[in-house]
Order: C-alpha cells, then sequence, then structure tokens
C-alpha cells in the first residue's frame, strides 16, 4: 500500500488521546444523571482485514492487545455502555513459504453500545448481549515484511487512514464483579488510504475475547 502525501495524522500524543477518550465517556454519560458501573477491562483481538481481490493469501488472525475502561447506566434488564479502549488492529498475509507482510495498526476507540442482559435481575451470574458501534481513531501504524529470509520494518501512518468505524456485536456472561465477554467489530470504512481499484480496499474485522472487573 503505497503512501498518499499529504495524508493527515491525529495530532495527539497517545496521553492527550487516551485523557480526550475518558472525558468524552464521562460526558457521554455523565455521573449524576443515572445510577452507574464503572469498570476496566482486558484481553486480546483477533484481527484480519482481508482483501477483496482475486487472489488470496493465507491470512491467519494477529493476535494483539485491546484494554481500557467502561460505563454502564443501571436499566433493570436494559442500558447503554460506553467504553474508552486501546485496541491493537492489523493483519498477517501468508503469500509463500518465506514470504509474508504483517501490519500492525494501533487505535484509541470508544464503543458506545445497548446492552441487554438476561436471567433474574438479584442473581450473580448473568448472561447479556451488546450492539452498537464503535468509532475508532489511529494512534500508529507499522507493517513488517519478510522475504526469502531477509526483513524489514517501515512507518506504515500515511497508509492507513486516520479513522475507522466499525458495528460490534457480541455476548458475554457476569459473575459477581467480574465478566467474560466475546465480540465481532466490523469495520465498515476503508482503511488504506491508497487510491485504487474496489477490489483493493481493505476493512478491519476483529473477534475480540476480554475478561473485565466491575470497580463499583
Amino acid at each position: 500500500m503505497a503512501g498518499v502525501p499529504g495524508t493527515w495524522e491525529v495530532p495527539l500524543s497517545v496521553h492527550e488521546v487516551a485523557r480526550a477518550v475518558l472525558g468524552g465517556v464521562f460526558l457521554v454519560l455523565p455521573v449524576s444523571a443515572f445510577a452507574q458501573e464503572i469498570g476496566v477491562k482486558a484481553g486480546v483481538n483477533f484481527a484480519s482485514f482481508p482483501p477483496e481481490e482475486d487472489e488470496h493469501p493465507d491470512i491467519p488472525p494477529r493476535l494483539g492487545p485491546v484494554g481500557g475502561v467502561w460505563i454502564r447506566t443501571l436499566a433493570n434488564r436494559f442500558s447503554f455502555q460506553a467504553e474508552g479502549l486501546f485496541s491493537e488492529k492489523g493483519t498477517h498475509w501468508n503469500f509463500s513459504p518465506g514470504v509474508s507482510i504483517e501490519i500492525r495498526v494501533r487505535y484509541i476507540e470508544i464503543p458506545v453500545l445497548a446492552r441487554a442482559d438476561v436471567g433474574a435481575p438479584a442473581s450473580t451470574t448473568r448472561v447479556f448481549v451488546i450492539g452498537g458501534a464503535a468509532p475508532a481513531f489511529k494512534l500508529s501504524a507499522r507493517a513488517s515484511s519478510k522475504f526469502l529470509g531477509e526483513e524489514a520494518t517501515r512507518d506504515a501512518g500515511r497508509a492507513i487512514e486516520p479513522f475507522d468505524l466499525g458495528l460490534v456485536g457480541g455476548l458475554g456472561v457476569t459473575f459477581g464483579r467480574g465478566q467474560i465477554e466475546a465480540r465481532y467489530t466490523h469495520g465498515l470504512l476503508r482503511i488504506n488510504t491508497d487510491d485504487n481499484e474496489p477490489n483493493d480496499r481493505l476493512n478491519n474485522r476483529v473477534f475480540s475475547v476480554t475478561f473485565g472487573f466491575r470497580l463499583r
């Protein structure tokens, strides 16, 4: 993927973006408005962005970390949840033995979700389902290649769009203050900046498994 001159980058440091995300989460769900749960979560992404071209390489999922904070309004079985996450996505393409390309893209992601709980309200173990949207802001991008024993790494920031938007669906189980969740995020936007044919478009596809802990 060739970079495009003039492609803009997010002009903030990681710490500044993280503070902005956390502030945005608390603005979306102001503490004084509803009774709330606040918690933290961490886990792993199984990510890829398979090309739509005719000749597909072998595409094993790329593993990357995901984690952050969440705030949920309490409204019996139905509620809303906002999150501020660090999420590492990307892909790993194996073209042939000894020839591969790996792309790593790091995002600050702000999922805004609806949640439905199943089970008795007083039960400490409940199943829940979630669905919503996940805006994501690129922090950095890197590409690594291997060719017959030779390895190279370069910055790929100009080759990846600074913003992505995904649809989220998943389910989980709460047990006391803990929870485990599995979700799928389907990227809606093309993330590569090069303006080639439609079948060269790349989109994020991410399956995530996380463990969470409710702080209050």
